[in-house]
């Protein structure tokens, strides 16, 4: 599904191929009377070909199944992979079904024959399932795939050596593949708190009683050694040490930080913890409670004073060895499947998230290559290297010029009615102005419009509005150590580090005005207020949508400080109407956050008085009118709302238009402080899944906030439970956690997944970690995803109504008025030059 913005990172996979172009919901501005020729009504002859010809700012890099990163990348892998389940129209086409696509039917649930297996034990259900597929699929060359091409693409996927980027969509979130998580990590070195976040007494450990290895380093005979991170905050705190440092809180104990913890931290920031080092936390924790020594802290607190470091600490042991044969997938047939998952999923969430990665074995294998114990593999860089399973195959490939898909005959899914486009042409066209001047010379059939494009053909009858389900936000780098260190490389009197301040970032959303930002931009886009869209669905069963719910709603109330303003004889009558008034924009709070932001930053010795503040904003190019008009508009709208501040004449930025398809990695690599046009596509049906890329330092775009040392407060059942955002989200998607409330009220093993059958409560937990979110200040929604596309007057949609989850037909179920050759004549006829207006 190809998007607006660029960059996006694909959080799930593809259910089946969806529309090309617009991506959301809305009414088509085309009237019934079309101006596109009439249809040839003649014979086809047996060699008539039907191009789609299409165009792409960024261009795809890898579709590896089991590495890609970027929705450019899955531009390609959307037309040459399927799934179990795909998306259809329904039977009235005016809205989305799921149906059978690889699978010839529904989960068969076998959870009760697999009791004492795969870590079963009585009781379980909704556990393990079979999976019948069908028995006519193939690879492009006609190999068959069955039940075990599956199996052993998972192997590969969970390659311990491989490290694949999406292996985790096997052991993490709502699908969990027994064991999964287990075979990847085998004999790698991993990490974990020292002291767990119930703080049992138990848990820690006096400093004489540490045994140390050869090198003085501290470990704990069976939990491993004993590591302190100076860019985390343990079981401590959501904030490290490196942020106390910067933020000034070290003014007796600065020397030992320096000196001893941050001179022997490894690249990832990890100090092998030795007594020396011990001995400095112990001090530097003192300080921290205002006491002038560990010994007068130990004076109030005794034994703790030189324990309570520990909470900053990990544990890190070599993960022992784990087969495969205990890795819950299994072919029990040619045409049997099975899943055995950890956490209990069922009904439309089950089908919606089951996980079925396939690479061609032989192919992939013959192009891994281990060497000095590094593993590389190019699978999916270019045609050689690429097997399709789905209804296109990818024949030419040519990097930042053009690539070629064309029809897969070896697909089961192919009929007379469906997939009239043989080939798919996508050139690299990284100007907006030289992709309009082809599509009227008829040489692309389809055209995003920009701001600049609007007036002339915003009301064109070829002109189809739609709105998708993502949300497009600025983010920054609050990273204290990454700030530092490009701050001092920019030069004297240049600050960055006031970023890390939530006051600056709070008032940098303020002052924006979103709908003048999208009206500069992308005027067919609406201001966006929350971390999800309109159209994303909270029960695809009902077709609810999340921000129809009154706790989506009360969300935004409170984020946004109306909870209070509606009611009898107040602003607004009723939550809709104080919902409805939020613009995002107050300038005067904005103002008032900078001069805040300034005068902490000077306190806490982050900037001097003739310090300049820059930042970074980083584009996938030059050449993208979105970015452009983006990048202007920022930098002027800035500039005038500090002015009459104490950052007047202090804010400026630069801009890093290089970053190409490494944009969605530029913070968490410090090479740029901000983005924007920034967001996640996918999982529109699945908002307790998606939230997973707001909240796991696995896809945020800034790393450096760490969800779990971030805790929430939700009442269940009237009572309050605290614990952290990352094991509410694990809640929500059914991982059974034991929660103790303040009073000592207990939920043992409680989980609010999909097949807990709480929906009221799990909606509930959705709102509250969306709000947690938002509070960080570091994920700033600014616009929603929406489209206005000109269809080109070869090619007919199947439905003129935007349909959600299927646009307006795609590939499947374009038609064409014109063979190629006849659409080549068509366009000599008229001079090469086409009419939209």
């Amino acid at each position: 599904m190809k998007k607006i913005l660029a960059m996006l990172l694909a959080l799930v996979m593809v259910f089946g191929l969806v529309a090309c172009g617009n991506s959301g919901a809305g009414e088509s501005k085309a009237p019934e009377a079309s101006k596109a020729p009439e249809a040839s009504k003649a014979p086809e002859a047996e060699s008539a070909t039907y191009t789609y010809n299409g165009a792409t700012s960024v261009f795809p890099t890898l579709w590896n199944y089991l590495t890609y990163e970027t929705a450019n990348d899955a531009d390609i892998l959307d037309y040459i992979t399927d799934g179990f389940y795909a998306f259809d129209y329904n039977e009235t086409k005016d809205g989305y079904a799921m149906v059978p696509a690889m699978a010839t039917g529904d989960p068969v649930d076998v959870t009760a024959d697999y009791i004492g297996q795969y870590g079963l034990e009585e009781g379980a259900t909704s556990r393990a399932y079979i999976v019948n597929l069908r028995d006519d699929l193939k690879w492009e060359d006609g190999t068959p795939i069955d039940a075990t091409t599956f199996v052993e693409s998972m192997k590969r996927l969970l390659d311990p050596q491989a490290q694949n980027f999406r292996a985790d969509t096997a052991y993490s979130g709502a699908f969990v593949i027994h064991g999964a998580s287990d075979y990847l990590k085998q004999g790698q070195y991993a990490y974990s708190n020292m002291i767990s976040a119930d703080f049992g007494a138990d848990e820690y450990v006096l400093i004489a009683d540490l045994a140390t290895n050869e090198s003085g380093a501290f470990f704990v005979e069976g939990k491993g050694d004993v590591w302190f991170n100076i860019k985390m905050g343990g079981s401590w705190s959501s904030n490290s040490l490196t942020d106390y440092y910067n933020a000034g809180y070290l003014a007796n104990t600065g020397a030992l930080w320096t000196d001893v913890i941050v001179a022997a931290a490894d690249e990832s920031g990890y100090v092998a913890v030795t007594k020396e080092v011990a001995d400095a936390l112990c001090e530097i924790v003192a300080e921290l409670h205002g006491a002038a020594s560990a010994a007068d802290y130990a004076a109030s607190a005794g034994d703790y004073a030189y324990q309570e470091w520990e909470e900053f600490c990990f544990y890190g042991a070599d993960m022992p060895e784990y087969s495969f044969d205990n890795v819950g997938i299994k072919a029990l047939s040619a045409t049997e499947l099975l899943y055995v998952i950890d956490k209990p999923l069922e009904g439309f969430y089950l089908k919606y998230n089951m996980v079925g990665p396939l690479v061609n074995l032989e192919l992939y294998d013959s192009l891994t290559k281990i060497e000095d114990g590094v593993f590389t593999n190019t699978y999916g860089t270019s045609v050689d290297t690429t097997m399709s399973y789905g209804p296109y195959k990818l024949t030419s490939f040519q990097a930042d010029k053009q690539y070629v898909l064309s029809r897969n005959d070896e697909w089961y899914g192919i009929t007379e009615d469906t997939y009239q486009t043989t080939a798919i042409v996508v050139d690299f066209v990284p100007e907006a102005a030289t992709r309009l001047e082809l599509f009227l010379q008829g040489k692309l059939d389809s055209y995003d419009l920009t701001a600049d494009d609007m007036d002339e053909y915003s009301l064109s009858d070829y002109c189809y509005y739609a709105t998708g389900a993502s949300t497009f936000a600025m983010t920054f780098n609050p990273d204290a150590e990454a700030l530092a260190k490009m701050q001092a490389n920019a030069g004297a009197n240049i600050n960055k580090t006031i970023l890390t301040l939530p006051q600056f970032r709070m008032a940098m959303s303020l002052a924006l005005d979103r709908d003048s930002f999208c009206l500069a931009t992308s005027p067919v886009n609406s201001a966006a207020f929350g971390l999800y869209s309109n159209l994303i669905v909270s029960d695809p069963e009902a077709g609810t949508a999340y921000r129809t719910t009154e706790v989506a709603k009360n969300v935004l109330a409170e984020f946004w400080g109306v909870s209070e303003e509606y009611g009898e004889g107040k602003l607004y009558a009723d939550l809709d109407e104080a919902v409805e008034s939020i613009t995002g924009y107050n300038l005067s709070k904005a103002q008032q956050l900078f001069d805040e932001a300034y005068d902490l930053a000077i306190a806490n010795g982050l900037m001097d008085e003739d310090d300049v503040v820059e930042i970074k904003i980083g584009t996938p190019n030059n050449t993208s009118s979105f970015y452009n008009n983006g990048y202007e508009f920022l930098v002027n709208n800035y500039t005038e709302a500090v002015k009459g501040t104490k950052l007047e004449g202090k804010l400026t930025f630069s801009r890093d238009d290089t970053l190409g398809n490494g944009f969605a990695d530029a913070l968490n690599n410090n090479q740029v402080d901000m983005l924007f046009g920034v967001g996640w596509t996918g999982s529109a049906l699945d908002p307790y899944g998606l939230m997973e890329a707001y909240v796991s330092q696995s896809y945020q775009y800034d790393d450096s906030v760490d969800f779990t040392q971030i805790d929430c407060t939700i009442a269940i059942d009237g009572v309050e439970y605290t614990t952290d955002v990352w094991t509410w989200y694990q809640i929500m998607n059914g991982t059974p956690t034991t929660l103790t409330a303040a009073d000592g009220t207990t939920l043992e093993n409680y989980s609010c997944g999909s097949a807990d059958k709480d929906p009221e409560t799990r909606l509930q937990i959705l709102g509250a970690l969306e709000g947690a979110v938002l509070l960080n200040y570091n994920f700033i929604p600014i616009m929603d995803e929406s489209t206005a596309q000109l269809r080109g007057q070869q090619v007919n949609y199947y439905t003129e109504e935007y349909v959600f989850g299927m646009a307006f037909g795609g590939y499947k179920y374009y038609t064409y008025n014109y063979t190629d050759a006849e659409w080549d004549a068509y366009v000599a006829e008229n001079n090469g030059v086409l009419s939209y207006n």
